[in-house]
């Protein structure tokens, strides 16, 4: 990740690209979701404020439960990838750079988002360690703001090298 920006990592992410048995590298059940996420804006490094990635997401009948509204389940996957996303503006090799994996992921439903919905993802890095890193999320409906739902990420750092 040494020359590549946040954008460029983030896009190379959202347009994952099926092997050659046809498996994303980020997941299968991430098909049904990555196609309908798009980056919207970065905040710029160079400042003391909490950087901010944003993302844009339709809710789509698929991504739906039963009562026509975003599957919990879902939105979980979103912030777990969104998130983890965020870590791209602080991994360099030998930190962070493969962005870790999750080791916990606390997400607090507010209000439904039925098909049709358009939403809104901020990510941020909180806090971030040689080790592990506190990240959080929020979900909003762009029309009016609302919060649908938000989340506490984290993540412990898996990048091969001594751990003292």
């Amino acid at each position: 990740m040494a020359k590549d920006t946040l954008d460029e990592i983030a896009e190379m992410w959202l347009k994952s690209i099926p092997d050659e048995a046809g498996n994303l590298a980020a997941g299968n059940w991430m098909a049904a979701i990555l196609p309908h996420l798009s980056l919207v804006q970065t905040s710029p490094t160079d400042t003391q404020d909490t950087p901010v990635v944003s993302f844009a997401f339709t809710v789509r009948p698929k991504h739906c439960n039963r009562m026509n509204s975003l599957h919990g389940g879902c939105i979980a996957s979103i912030f777990d990838f969104t998130t983890t996303l965020s870590l791209a503006r602080i991994g360099r090799p030998g930190f962070w750079d493969s962005l870790g994996v999750s080791r916990s992921l606390s997400v607090t439903y507010l209000r439904p988002a039925p098909a049709g919905t358009e939403l809104l993802i901020d990510c941020e890095v909180v806090q971030v360690g040689r080790t592990l890193a506190a990240l959080r999320g929020s979900i909003k409906r762009r029309r009016d703001g609302q919060l649908v739902a938000v989340c506490e990420h984290g993540k412990v750092n898996v990048d091969s090298g001594p751990r003292l």
